[in-house]
């Protein structure tokens, strides 16, 4: 017995919406319970790389720190400068942060990383050049260049006494609520609010 083209409509349509207040029932129940492990697991992904940068930024700092140290007062170089940052957004400062952070790209101590790190755009001598303690730029420290943290802000990182030895010297991301509650200098620096920080050994 075949059906014909009305009995068919009927049997689909009938067959279409019982299955789809099922399918809409189950879709409902299956999205709230995926869609925050989801969030959970961007999430983590997201302090997963800047907690893995920020350490990646602060190893590559004391490397080139060290070779380029009898360097640091060529003209733009690394320690005429308070502050280094890479390319994104700049942050807002949060309760126990310093404006020293937010400070301008191109303010007068205010130099990028990437100058520094990546490109050598200063000029430093090159390694291997071992007079008078100085070594050289032989690198670049960090392959790519540094972008933005994971929530699009930059990566900051204070060098004001990285040679001194005075203070921690730490690299920041301002976390994802897009502000840096984190001192810029002082003796034991902690990570503030939902900062993520990296600490730079002082030079010896």
């Amino acid at each position: 017995m075949t059906m014909n083209g009305r009995q068919l409509l009927k049997s689909v349509k009938g067959f279409t919406i019982a299955e789809m207040a099922t399918m809409l029932t189950v879709t409902t129940i299956v999205a709230g319970v995926v869609a925050p492990s989801v969030q959970d697991y961007i999430s983590e992904a997201r302090f997963t790389r800047a907690f893995r940068d920020t350490h990646a930024i602060a190893t590559a700092v004391s490397r080139f720190e060290g070779d380029v140290l009898g360097q640091s007062n060529k003209d733009r170089g690394w320690g005429t400068f308070d502050l280094l940052v890479g390319a994104g957004a700049v942050p807002t400062v949060g309760a126990g942060g310093d404006p020293a952070w937010v400070a301008p790209l191109g303010s007068a101590k205010v130099g990028a990383l990437d100058d520094q790190l990546v490109t050598n755009a200063v000029g430093y001598s090159a390694f291997p050049r071992q007079t008078n303690w100085i070594r050289g730029w032989h690198r670049p420290y960090i392959e790519a260049g540094i972008g933005p943290d994971p929530w699009g802000n930059r990566y900051a990182t204070n060098v004001r006494a990285l040679s001194s030895g005075a203070s921690c010297t730490v690299v920041v991301s301002a976390g994802p609520n897009g502000q840096i509650e984190t001192a810029f200098q002082g003796a034991a620096i902690v990570a503030g609010g939902d900062d993520l920080v990296a600490l730079i050994a002082p030079a010896r």
